[in-house]
C-alpha cells in the first residue's frame, strides 16, 4: 500500500514508540533488572526503531507486489530488511560516535561483530522483528492509524513532533556544554 506522509509519520512514531519499549523489556530481561532504555532522545521514543518500521514494511510490501511466490517473497523481503537495518543501525552508531562522542549500544564482546557497532545475532534478530512486524503488527496498526481522524493525527503530529524536536534540541545543547560535540 501507498501511503500518504501524515500516515507515515504516523507510523514513525508508532515504531519509534515500540522500539523503545522492546529495547526496554528486552534489556530488563537480560539485565534481571528494570532498566528503561537510553538513547539519544529522552523521552520514550527510539528514531532509530521508527526508520527501521517504514523500511521493513516498505520492502515487504514491494516484495510482495514484485514476487509472484508467496515464500520467495517473505525470503527476499526477510533478507532485504535484514541488511538494510543492519546498515541503518551501523551508520547510526558510527554517527552518534563519531559526532557526539555517544555509544549507545556496543557488540564488541558478540561474534561476528563489525566495530562493535553491528553484530550477527542481532542482524538475524532484525530478520525476526521483520517478520512479525510485516506479517502481525504492522496490518494492526494500518487498520488503527485510519481509523483515526485526519485532523487528530494532524494535532497529534504537531504535537510529537513539537516534543521530539525540543528534545533532541536540548540534548545538542546539554553534549555541546559537556563539550562533548564541538559546534
Amino acid at each position: 500500500m501507498q501511503y500518504d506522509l501524515i500516515n507515515m509519520l504516523m507510523f514513525f512514531l508508532i515504531y519509534g514508540f515500540l522500539g523503545f519499549l522492546l529495547e526496554t523489556v528486552f534489556r530488563s530481561i537480560v539485565e534481571r533488572r528494570m532498566i528503561i532504555s537510553r538513547g539519544f532522545l529522552t523521552n520514550l521514543f527510539c528514531p532509530l526503531y521508527g526508520i527501521s518500521g517504514i523500511v521493513i514494511v516498505q520492502i515487504f510490501t514491494w516484495s510482495e507486489i514484485t514476487m509472484n511466490s508467496r515464500l520467495t517473497a517473505l525470503i527476499i523481503a526477510t533478507i532485504g530488511s535484514i541488511l538494510a537495518v543492519t546498515l541503518l543501525e551501523y551508520t547510526t552508531g558510527r554517527v552518534l560516535d563519531r559526532a557526539f562522542h555517544c555509544k549507545l549500544w556496543d557488540y564488541s564482546q558478540l561474534p561476528f561483530n563489525l566495530h562493535s557497532y553491528i553484530c550477527l545475532d542481532f542482524s538475524l534478530a532484525w530478520g525476526i522483528v521483520a517478520i512479525i512486524l510485516a506479517s502481525i503488527i504492522h496490518p494492526l496498526m494500518e487498520i488503527t492509524v485510519y481509523a483515526i481522524p485526519e485532523t487528530s493525527k494532524l494535532i497529534f503530529l504537531y504535537f510529537a513532533f513539537s516534543i521530539l524536536i525540543t528534545n533532541a534540541s536540548y540534548n545538542v545543547r546539554r553534549m555541546y556544554h559537556l563539550n562533548l560535540i564541538k559546534l
